[in-house]
């Protein structure tokens, strides 16, 4: 019997479980749990079921294997549309207009759309064929839009970035007018040395986010340095931010005029 195999899908979403630890809304949190763990559940009892069929092929262990199989296809696919959700309302929490990174939210939205009517389409399987011609449509279009899952992680983590971005420099705007006046040179000296560092940054962010090829996203998410690389750049930039942080309280502690 030509049943579906599930083990790639369940690994690779307790990697993209480590990736995404952080808070996000609670909606799609609760609906990516929940799905995901229905998916674990039904490939649990899909794998049981398709071993007594291989052990005894009798029609009733053979329905049992297909209904088994066709709830595990609808959990799955469920559940990759729902991780999709949770990128998008990940990267949404940030509330961030930043050009580079919309087409990966644009695809996001467009891989979602389609698992759930993947999800939808799998409940037209009845007989073995069934089984076997979804299956092999599924795999001509699966590539693609699974690849997409790794851009939303990095984008997800970059969005982080330039909401930091952001703020810092919303709260060195805000500390200048509480500076006594004239400013020492030396102090000036050190807020444009703020000013300069932040528009490093702000580049190196800008030639990651560049770098997010979706034109070749299937080559470039089967990299086996797809994340390693990208993870030592976003590293090094929140290093960068941390220290042009602690230069800017150093400058609160010690410049900052007391508020009468």
């Amino acid at each position: 019997m030509n049943l579906i195999r599930f083990t790639f899908f369940a690994v690779f979403l307790l990697v993209v479980s480590f990736f995404t630890s952080s808070l996000v809304l609670a909606d799609a949190k609760s609906d990516y749990d929940y799905q995901y763990s229905q998916y674990r559940t039904g490939y649990s009892e899909f794998v049981i079921l398709k071993q007594d069929y291989l052990n005894t092929s009798s029609l009733d262990n053979q329905q049992k294997a297909m209904l088994s199989a066709k709830q595990t296809i609808l959990a799955r696919d469920l559940a990759k549309a729902s991780l999709n959700w949770y990128l998008m309302d990940r990267i949404a929490s940030y509330n961030v207009d930043y050009n580079p990174i919309k087409p990966v939210i644009t695809s996001l939205d467009t891989a979602r759309q389609y698992f759930l009517g993947q999800a939808q389409k799998s409940q037209s399987i009845i007989t073995q064929e069934d089984l076997k011609k979804f299956t092999q449509g599924y795999l001509t279009t699966i590539t693609e839009n699974d690849s997409l899952i790794k851009f939303g992680i990095v984008v997800n983590k970059i969005a982080a970035l330039v909401r930091i971005q952001t703020d810092s420099a919303i709260a060195l705007d805000a500390i200048i007018p509480k500076l006594s006046t004239p400013i020492p040179s030396a102090l000036a000296a050190r807020i444009q040395e703020l000013k300069d560092s932040s528009e490093i940054i702000d580049g190196k962010i800008d030639l990651l986010a560049n770098n997010l090829n979706l034109a070749d996203a299937i080559a470039e998410s089967v990299n086996e340095i797809f994340f390693t690389s990208r993870v030592e750049k976003l590293v090094e930039i929140r290093e960068l931010q941390l220290d042009w942080i602690n230069r800017l309280i150093d400058i609160d502690i010690n410049y900052v005029q007391p508020q009468i």
